[in-house]
């Protein structure tokens, strides 16, 4: 089978999909992908057939201008916002555009997008083709998938194809903080986190027994501000503080139990951690969480609040407030997030699901 993977451009939306990719791969069915950069040249650096599908260039700037209180409003609307006007109104068009040309040219048999990537179901269904989406958290709040819904109308309309439902939903959350909606769906569980692996830590941690991740991703990750609020609240306990920026930021002087790097796999990191201090983004909670590691979340924008949510809900977080010393003590915390790290590693892996998808749009 010729399985299509489309997704937006950014890691967090990518990185999810390459296990998918990676099972559908060695199964033997041709894999492509659908994106735009920093995603393509990834894709393409992996060794996959890549075709540029990306919005217009300053789409985000543009989204950005048009609503300058997205930072002020509840973090449901601002999140509505990300999905009606951003991932449809003004990205859909350009990748919309590029799909059709590259459905025609490859002709898949069946795509996989990502759940914020809009255009795939459209250029599947506008060429008969069965889709089926995966998510890469929690499923998307409903009142913001209806937004979103809404606004994709005009696009189903121009293209000449009724909306219909994907074949199935590719639900990589852990039943602890999964929302009811999902019942609503024909959901696929799936294991995109990985599993915890022998090996030495990929940088060196320090002297003490104990040591905290910090990160804050790599979108939301260009304000100093909340990493050293983290390395101050750190700077006396006895812990190493191991801090990734996702890019370029001058932190200025460092606690001495603070090291900073720009990247480190944080599946190659996180088996050597015992607590993690983060933005709430959905891979980093989720491969925190596969660990058994308690959480501080400290949401920017985006989903990080409503992931931050579901996991003090499920018992496995603290939000908004750096307490490191219930971070670090609490044993409620920490048996909440084994107990979310026991139904991970329970869920289907990604061979054993992609071989449902295939049989499913076969």
């Amino acid at each position: 089978m010729r399985l299509l993977f489309t997704c937006r451009q950014l890691p967090g939306h990518l990185h999810p999909r390459l296990p998918l990719a990676a099972a559908a791969a060695e199964a033997g069915h041709r894999v492509a992908f659908a994106t735009g950069d920093p995603a393509l040249a990834e894709v393409r650096a992996r060794g996959y057939t890549a075709f540029p599908a990306a919005p217009e260039p300053g789409a985000r700037e543009d989204f950005l201008r048009a609503f300058p209180q997205l930072l002020e409003v509840d973090p449901e609307e601002h999140r509505a916002l990300f999905f009606s006007e951003l991932f449809v109104r003004r990205e859909l068009p350009a990748r919309l555009a590029a799909l059709t040309a590259i459905v025609a040219a490859w002709r898949p048999d069946a795509i996989v997008n990502e759940v914020s990537e809009y255009a795939g179901p459209i250029a599947a269904t506008a060429e008969q083709l069965p889709y089926v989406t995966a998510g890469y958290g929690p499923l998307v709040q409903p009142r913001v998938a209806a937004r979103a819904a809404e606004a994709t109308i005009p696009f189903w309309d121009a293209a000449g194809a009724e909306p219909i439902e994907p074949r199935a939903y590719l639900d990589p959350c852990p039943r602890s903080l999964q929302i009811d909606a999902i019942q609503l769906l024909p959901a696929l569980p799936v294991r995109l986190t990985p599993l915890p692996r022998p090996g030495p830590p990929p940088v060196p941690l320090g002297p003490h027994a104990r040591t905290v991740y910090v990160t804050f991703g790599t979108v939301w990750n260009r304000d100093a501000a909340p990493f050293r609020a983290a390395f101050d609240a750190l700077a006396e306990e006895p812990v190493n503080v191991v801090a990734t920026l996702g890019g370029e930021l001058d932190l200025g002087p460092v606690p001495g139990n603070v090291s900073v790097h720009r990247f480190i796999p944080q599946a190659e990191l996180l088996p050597h951690c015992d607590a993690v201090i983060a933005h709430g983004g959905a891979g980093t909670t989720l491969g925190a969480l596969a660990h058994g590691l308690p959480l501080i979340l400290l949401p920017q924008g985006a989903d990080q609040h409503y992931n931050a949510e579901r996991a003090a809900a499920a018992g496995a977080a603290l939000v908004g407030a750096l307490d490191v010393a219930r971070l670090l003590a609490d044993d409620g915390l920490r048996a909440a997030a084994r107990r979310i790290a026991a139904e991970l590693a329970a869920l289907p892996d990604p061979a054993e699901t992609m071989q449902r998808v295939v049989d499913i749009c076969a």
